[in-house]
């Protein structure tokens, strides 16, 4: 995977983060933008890993997922002949920077943290788009990236899906709640069918945060 860094055209999704809806900005907070992104590129390391199963049964999951459980991912899987694992995190260094930043200036560490969240986003969709053009080669198709906490896929599972990625390796843990550490990771499943997949809308609904999102709340949604 490339390098993966902030710059310029990442402002509108840190502000989207920051639940900013269209206002016009003073100078001075592009300018406090910039500068949090720049602190993040620099503290950042990120860090992936990726295993792929084979399904036998289409109907069912390999043994190495057997703890998978909930009608959203297996619909999301339906028909799928592999299964894309993926595990990636930002770095304890993004979680220092935070600590540091929240003792000196509460502003800057909120910015900071948006900007963290957009770049932990950006790594994942950089590897997804190496990964759906090497499998489009081969005349295969991908579904969205589907990651424990959504739907009623449970995000006490993360810790049984750490062990499985041995993310480890890659400084990633998951606390006994199912919380990773550093807090700026993600694990997520892709699933690969020789069919095109009809991209669905992801359900707010469906959503475990929907009672308390801070983006509908505001009248957006984080798809938009």
């Amino acid at each position: 995977m490339e390098q993966v860094t902030l710059g310029p055209q990442d402002r509108s999704e840190v502000l989207r983060y920051l639940e900013y809806r269209g206002q016009e900005l003073p100078a001075e907070l592009t300018d406090q933008v910039d500068y949090c992104m720049d602190q993040v590129n620099r503290a950042a390391d990120p860090r992936c890993l990726m295993k792929i199963f084979s399904r036998k049964d289409r109907d069912d999951y390999p043994p190495e997922l057997a703890f998978l459980t909930g009608e959203d991912i297996r619909r999301h899987l339906d028909g799928c002949e592999e299964i894309i694992c993926l595990a990636a995190t930002l770095g304890s260094g993004i979680d220092s920077l935070l600590r540091k930043t929240q003792i000196r200036d509460m502003a800057d560490a909120l910015i900071m943290d948006s900007c963290a969240s957009t770049l932990i986003e950006a790594v994942c969709d950089s590897l997804d788009a190496e990964l759906r053009a090497q499998y489009q080669k081969r005349g295969k198709y991908l579904t969205f990236r589907f990651s424990p906490g959504y739907g009623d896929l449970p995000i006490g599972i993360n810790s049984q899906f750490a062990a499985l990625m041995e993310s480890r390796r890659i400084g990633l843990t998951v606390s006994a709640s199912g919380i990773m550490i550093p807090r700026k990771s993600v694990t997520a499943m892709i699933g690969v069918s020789r069919q095109p997949r009809e991209k669905k809308k992801k359900s707010c609904a469906a959503c475990n945060l929907n009672g308390s999102c801070r983006f509908r709340m505001n009248g957006v949604t984080c798809g938009q």
